[in-house]
């Protein structure tokens, strides 16, 4: 018996010793298959601890949207957890779980001035499928560069206007400057490519060479090879000047043929443009606002003008029959710092740029459209003007009663010899009669004589007389700075001394320069936008807007 029963102990005794290996073993293979091993738990750091999690699946599509106002952050490939309390275990599978938290900044909508810009390579990566092969670290930093849209808040509009297409968005201008049909010469501090109509590069100018430029037979010739009817010179560097017969132009040059002359175009982004221009219209030595105003003034009539000569082969002239641009050569750093301040702001009616017509000098105050063209545009209205320069806003020209007469017949207005002038006499502005406009600009003017009597309107009798505006009076026989002022029409058919006294220089439509000079002399110390009250005084019912 116990014999037996020591067999039995010792049967037993390895039987339960090899069952509860065996459950050891087993327990351990089921770890090991479902590849999870913790070997220690998270400390409470803020960066990636060495906690090794394996085969953690996190391959998901990104919820990134480029506009969104609470950013996703970028998915990452997580082969170690996070420490902090965000990386957990599985009660039942054993995994390692890890919450990402949001950007900080992700929840605040873009400022006007992104940190990130242009990088156009994020939304393509937030979109991809991610992998589980390498070790991937990941910071708030490099998420909120991942998950930032790049945009840029147009504050005078309210446009959101991507931050890289906003120098797309700035035109280039046409601007004419002459033409020639002797040869001249171009000179680049960069190299120039040489371009034919069909915008294939033909060959290349050497910087600081000096290259001859002409026709023959029809074709545009550069250093003496005919090209083609149209040829374009543009520098590599966009930012480098070339000069064309000694005077410095930024932009590209455009040579096209045309009846055996050269039409000579300089193509120039239009706040380029404007940096030769503005200095051209105005004193460089008037306060801030005045000449922020031109630049505006400048910009919009100059995109309105491109608008109306879409078709044609170029947008302005470089003279008084658009606006006077000198290039490089004219700018002044005043006058540029003006449209580097006021870049992109246009004025708007009906949302479209205005006629932002502007002359020298009001004369006390400018005229409705429709009293001087015939047209009646809604922002063209007469205002009080606020110019006092001398010699701009009161003038006195002195002739006589036979070279009245010579100017008539000259321009086939002639009468015989003048007995009178039928005109309402200049007053009080604002009092508009059917000869004189609001200002008190003449219409129109009869003169009567021994032969008959001819109407002229005022813009004609303007050029006969060589005058600097219509907003002046005769004054026969009677010196208007010593009388009264009364006007006198008559004359006595004798030694006639006509003097004629007048206001203004200019058109008088839009705005005055010299108004807006004295204008900004009235500013509030510290009103940085003055600019846009000048503006809104001289034209009606116009909106600011930035348009790049």
């Amino acid at each position: 018996m116990k014999t037996k029963r020591l067999q039995l102990m010792i049967m037993a005794t390895l039987f339960l010793g090899v069952n509860i290996g065996g459950v050891s073993i087993a327990h351990g293979a089921t770890l090991q298959n479902k590849g999870t091993v913790v070997t220690k738990k998270p400390t409470p750091k803020s960066t990636v601890s060495n906690t090794t999690v394996s085969k953690v699946n996190t391959t998901k599509k990104s919820s990134f949207r480029p506009l969104a106002t609470k950013p996703v952050a970028k998915p990452v490939t997580i082969t170690k957890t996070v420490s902090k309390s965000t990386a957990t275990k599985s009660a039942t599978t054993g995994k390692a779980t890890m919450a990402i938290k949001p950007a900080a900044s992700g929840t605040s909508k873009p400022t006007a001035k992104p940190a990130v810009t242009g990088d156009k390579s994020v939304a393509k990566k937030a979109t991809e499928k991610t992998t589980t092969k390498k070790v991937v670290k990941t910071t708030d930093e490099n998420s909120i560069q991942a998950n930032t849209a790049v945009i840029t808040r147009n504050k005078v509009g309210s446009v959101v206007t991507p931050a890289t297409e906003r120098k797309e968005n700035m035109p280039n201008v046409r601007v004419l400057l002459g033409s020639r049909s002797s040869d001249a010469i171009v000179t680049s501090t960069a190299n120039m490519v040489v371009l034919n109509s069909g915008n294939g590069q033909v060959s290349t100018i050497s910087a600081n060479r000096s290259t001859p430029i002409g026709v023959r037979g029809g074709k545009i010739a550069v250093n003496g090879k005919a090209i083609d009817s149209v040829v374009t010179l543009k520098p590599a560097n966009s930012d480098a000047p070339f000069l064309f017969e000694g005077k410095g132009y930024r932009g590209g040059l455009t040579l096209r043929a045309n009846n055996g002359t050269m039409m000579i175009i300089n193509s120039v982004p239009l706040e380029d443009y404007l940096y030769g221009v503005v200095p051209q219209e105005v004193v460089p030595s008037w306060p801030a606002a005045a000449l922020e105003a031109q630049a505006v003034a400048a910009r919009t009539y100059a995109l309105h003008t491109m608008e109306q000569n879409k078709g044609k082969f170029y947008d302005v002239s470089n003279s008084t029959d658009h606006q006077v641009y000198s290039g490089v050569s004219g700018e002044s750093q005043a006058t540029t710092n003006a449209v580097n301040k006021t870049k992109g702001i246009v004025m708007l009616y009906d949302q479209r740029p205005i006629n932002a017509l502007f002359h020298s000098d009001g004369g006390g105050y400018t005229e409705d459209s429709v009293n001087v063209w015939g047209s009646d545009v809604p922002y063209l209205k007469g205002v009080k003007d606020f110019s006092t320069g001398t010699s701009t806003s009161n003038w006195t020209v002195t002739t006589s009663r036979q070279a009245l007469e010579s100017k008539l017949n000259a321009a086939s207005k002639g009468v015989g010899k003048l007995k009178s002038i039928q005109l309402t006499p200049l007053g009080k502005p604002g009092q508009q009669t059917y000869d004189r406009g609001v200002s008190g600009r003449i219409k129109s003017a009869t003169f009567i004589g021994t032969s008959g009597k001819t109407t002229v309107d005022g813009d004609a009798l303007r050029s006969i007389l060589g005058l600097k505006s219509t907003l002046f009076d005769f004054y026969v026989n009677h010196n208007p700075a010593k009388g009264t002022g009364k006007a006198y029409h008559s004359f006595t058919g004798k030694n006639d001394t006509v003097y004629i006294k007048g206001h203004g220089w200019g058109h008088g439509l839009g705005m005055s320069q010299w108004g807006a000079a004295e204008m900004a002399k009235r500013a509030n110390p510290g009103d940085t936008n003055y600019y846009q009250t000048i503006l809104r005084h001289y034209y009606s019912g116009i909106t600011l807007k930035k348009m790049y």
